[in-house]
C-alpha cells in the first residue's frame, strides 16, 4: 500500500510503500478510495494548537509520537474481515465510511457512546498510534466504526461525513433548542455561521434541512469567492468581514441581518480571539454561541454581560457514532449540495496542505485514491 506519514513537526510529509496489512480479529480492513484533507491535519503536521496562554505540543505524550499517517476522513471499500467480524452485517466489497474517533472501549465515555471524549486520544485514527486516511488502505480495530453507505450517497460525499459532516450536524443540533425557543417567543429566528469554507458550507446545507422554515441563515466570511459559493447553497444573506473596516461597523454591517440585530445562535468554524469576540457581540439575549474553529487563541467575553443577557457559550468537538449514522441517513434521503470538491493524488498531499494552510482551497480537499471513480 501507499502512504503519506508526518516524520518530522512542520515538514513535508514524506510518502512511502508499505504492505497491505491484515485484519485485527473483531476489525477490517479498508481499502479507501477517498479521504479528506482536513485543517487540523496541519495542526498535526506543526506538533500542536495555540490554546491561548501556551502552545500544546502533541509529542508531549508519549503515545502520540512520529511517524504518524494521519487522516480521519475516509470512506471506500471493505477489503477483508477478522475471524470475528465475519458473523456481522458486513461483507467484502461493502461500500462503508470510517468512524475514526476511536477510544479505549473501557471508560464511562466510551460505555455511554462518547468515545470521542475518551481521555487516551491516540485510539482515534489518524491521531497517534493508529494510521489513518492518508493511505490507500486502513486497520480500523472493531467492525462496529464502519457504517454502510447506502448507493445514493457517492463515496466522494461520504468520505466527509464523519468529520466536517459530524462536526457541521453536531454544531447545527447543539444550536437547534435556542432556535426553537426563539422561534417560539418571536415567530422566527437568526442563525450566523462564520466561515463558508468546507464546514461552513456543510453547516449551511444542514442548517436548511433541519432548522424551522421561518429561520434566517446568514453567512460571514472575509472571502467573496467564498461567500458566492454560500449563495448558491441557499444562504439568506452574507456579509463579507473586510478587514478594512473598524470592529464597530462590522458588527452592526454583521447583526442587522439577524432578528433584533442579531442572532439567537452563532457557529463559529474560524473561532479565533476576532471572530469569537465578534461573534458575542451579534448574539441576543439568551442566545447560544457554539464554538467549532481550532484556529487558536483565547477569547474575550465581558463577564457581567455574560450573566444578564444568559448568552450561552458551548464548544462543539465532532461527533458520536450514532449522529454519524444519523447523518449518513438524513443525506441519503434529503438532496444536499456538497462544498465544492477539489481532488489531489496523495503524491501531491503537502501541495494539498500548503493551499489549506493560507486559505486557498475554495470548498473541501479530497485526496482521490487509486481505483475511484467520480461516482463512486
Amino acid at each position: 500500500m501507499k502512504k503519506a506519514e508526518i516524520v518530522e513537526a512542520k515538514k513535508p510529509l514524506k510518502i512511502s510503500e508499505a504492505p497491505v496489512p491484515k485484519p485485527p480479529k473483531d476489525g477490517a480492513v479498508v481499502k479507501l478510495l477517498y479521504s479528506g484533507i482536513c485543517h487540523s491535519d496541519i495542526h498535526q503536521i506543526d506538533n500542536g494548537f495555540d490554546v491561548g496562554s501556551r502552545f500544546t505540543c502533541l509529542t508531549d505524550d508519549p503515545n502520540y509520537q512520529f511517524p504518524i499517517v494521519p487522516g480521519h476522513e475516509m470512506a471506500g471499500v471493505v477489503h477483508s474481515l477478522g475471524e470475528n467480524a465475519k458473523p456481522c452485517d458486513l461483507k467484502i466489497g461493502d461500500r462503508v465510511a470510517v468512524f475514526p474517533w476511536i477510544g479505549c472501549g473501557k471508560c464511562g465515555y466510551c460505555d455511554n457512546g462518547y468515545s470521542q471524549f475518551c481521555k487516551e486520544k491516540h485510539h482515534t485514527m489518524g491521531f497517534g498510534a493508529v494510521p489513518g486516511g492518508y493511505s490507500n488502505y486502513t486497520v480500523v480495530i472493531h467492525h462496529q466504526f464502519l457504517v454502510k453507505v447506502p448507493a445514493s450517497i457517492p463515496l466522494s460525499i461520504a468520505t466527509m461525513l464523519p468529520c466536517s459532516g459530524l462536526t457541521t450536524y453536531n454544531a447545527v443540533t447543539t444550536a437547534l433548542p435556542a432556535i426553537k425557543k426563539a422561534t417560539a417567543f418571536k415567530g422566527k429566528a437568526s442563525m450566523l455561521i462564520i466561515g463558508a469554507g468546507g464546514l461552513g458550507l456543510w453547516a449551511l446545507q444542514l442548517a436548511k434541512n433541519i432548522l424551522p422554515k421561518t429561520t434566517n441563515v446568514v453567512v460571514a466570511d472575509l472571502s467573496e469567492s467564498k461567500l458566492g459559493n454560500a449563495k448558491e447553497r441557499g444562504a439568506d444573506g452574507t456579509v463579507a468581514w473586510d478587514p478594512s473596516k473598524s470592529e464597530e461597523d462590522l458588527i452592526k454591517a454583521t447583526a442587522k441581518l439577524g432578528n433584533e440585530i442579531g442572532y439567537d445562535a452563532i457557529i463559529d468554524f474560524v473561532n479565533t480571539r476576532v471572530t469569537s469576540t465578534r461573534a458575542f457581540e451579534c448574539l441576543n439575549t439568551d442566545g447560544l454561541q457554539v464554538c467549532v474553529g481550532l484556529f487558536g487563541g483565547s477569547g474575550n467575553f465581558p463577564l457581567p454581560v455574560l450573566t444578564l443577557s444568559e448568552k450561552g457559550v458551548k464548544g462543539v468537538y465532532v461527533g458520536r457514532l450514532q449522529q454519524l449514522k444519523d447523518l449518513i441517513a438524513l443525506v441519503s434521503t434529503n438532496k444536499l449540495t456538497p462544498p465544492p470538491l477539489i481532488y489531489y493524488k496523495l503524491e501531491d498531499i503537502n501541495s494539498a496542505l500548503d493551499l489549506l494552510r493560507v486559505g486557498k482551497i475554495n470548498g473541501r480537499g479530497i485526496i482521490k485514491h487509486e481505483g475511484a471513480n467520480d461516482d463512486a
